[in-house]
């Protein structure tokens, strides 16, 4: 039995995602992707009688590999759910009152590709359509995709980021 635990356990080490803590204004660079977050505005908010700190951020992941990441669609024993993210942002020490977030999940924009056929018309001439087919998702080379965020945390504290990385191939 102990020698079956390692042979199950196994594919879900493949699922582990690359995880860091994020600092203002300084991204950190993995697999040449840069991730990071600047604070935009900061004031004081009083929620029910306490007072907070209120804080617009934007969060980003920059492409600066050299080569365009192209996520492709497949199959997995999960589904085919969020196969275009790119990284999730989570502050730790959001609160999420007065309906503000908690974090995002920044995604890569979906691409597609002509597809030409020969059909025929209502006349019963042959005529080409070309129609276009979603091929995946494409995060090219030295593209920036960002995300306004509201967090409010207690006060006399700055928002607390971490992200949460996915692994993308090079192409």
């Amino acid at each position: 039995m102990k020698l079956l635990l390692p042979l199950f356990l196994s594919p879900l080490a493949a699922l582990a995602q690359q995880t860091f803590d994020l600092l203002p204004g300084r991204p950190v660079s993995y697999n040449g992707l840069d991730y990071g977050f600047e604070i935009r505005n900061e004031r004081k908010k009083e929620v029910k009688d306490e007072q907070y700190g209120r804080f617009e951020i934007t969060v980003f992941v920059t492409n600066k590999s050299g080569c365009s990441r192209v996520l492709f669609p497949r199959q997995t024993a999960f589904g085919e759910e969020m196969q275009n993210q790119l990284a999730t942002f989570d502050c730790l020490n959001a609160t999420g009152k007065r309906l503000t977030s908690k974090g995002t999940t920044l995604l890569a924009q979906s691409f597609s590709v002509p597809f030409r056929q020969q059909i025929k018309n209502a006349e019963g001439k042959t005529v080409t359509q070309v129609t276009q087919v979603p091929a995946g998702h494409l995060f090219r080379n030295g593209e920036t995709v960002a995300e306004n965020l509201i967090v409010i945390v207690p006060e006399g504290e700055a928002p607390r980021l971490k992200v949460r990385v996915r692994d993308l191939p090079d192409l």
